[in-house]
């Protein structure tokens, strides 16, 4: 443990604060950290909360960890319960215990959305993660977030010309830049049906261009900035 938590804790710490290499190491050496004795326990219900901040915290300031005896684990304890403690008991604080309206909005005036509507959209049952899967799973969203948006921008203006030039060899401008604009970019999106009868090309043969060239294009697209194999476009 104490070796794989240090090459962890390298790995981490040796890329770009917003990589998607970073994001996965921080991934994989919270899920260890999780299993460590030691860290501070708290029976208050929004112990989750505390915990989510420390990780947050922790994943910011990793860099600043600095091993000392009698080991690093130990020591990364010690250095996670220092930050914790105060999270703790920051929720004990008389500003943290009263009431919330729900028709407060979450983040201040300016974020728009209040508590009754997130728990209309998310039901009354609170996610049964625990804190760091919770954290994990919330990092994974935003990155999944900023990768659809770096894909989305790639495809409107597809800089080399990947997009473009797969096309029918009968007709050129059925191509992928087109289909995938109009079928995923588009609000609401184009039928299949009605792009072939406006670009003059058989039904079936379009369906088959789409499925065989211009998919498997946009997954390869997707891989390269940095989304996982299995995701459906």
């Amino acid at each position: 443990m104490e070796e794989e938590l240090r090459k962890l804790i390298a790995e981490v710490c040796q890329h770009p604060s917003q990589s998607l290499e970073r994001q996965k190491a921080l991934n994989r050496l919270l899920v260890q950290i999780q299993h460590l004795p030691g860290l501070t326990k708290s029976s208050h219900p929004d112990y989750l909360d505390a915990l989510n901040r420390t990780w947050e915290w922790l994943s910011q300031n990793l860099q600043n960890f600095k091993p000392r005896p009698p080991s690093l684990q130990v020591s990364l304890v010690k250095w996670i319960n220092g930050y914790l403690y105060w999270r703790i008991q920051d929720l004990y604080a008389p500003d943290n215990r009263k009431y919330r309206s729900f028709d407060e909005p979450i983040g201040g005036e300016e974020a728009g959305q209040t508590y009754l509507e997130q728990l209309s959209e998310t039901g009354f049952f609170t996610p049964l993660l625990s804190g760091i899967d919770g954290y994990i799973e919330q990092l994974q969203r935003q990155e999944q977030q900023r990768i659809g948006l770096q894909l989305e921008k790639y495809i409107e203006s597809d800089p080399d010309g990947k997009l473009k030039n797969c096309h029918l060899k009968s007709n050129t401008q059925c191509n992928c830049l087109l289909l995938t604009q109009r079928l995923r970019l588009k609000e609401p999106p184009d039928k299949l049906v009605d792009l072939a009868r406006e670009l003059k090309v058989n039904y079936q043969t379009l369906v088959a261009h789409w499925k065989r060239n211009c998919l498997p294009l946009l997954q390869e697209i997707a891989l390269s900035l940095g989304y996982e194999r299995d995701i459906e476009l």
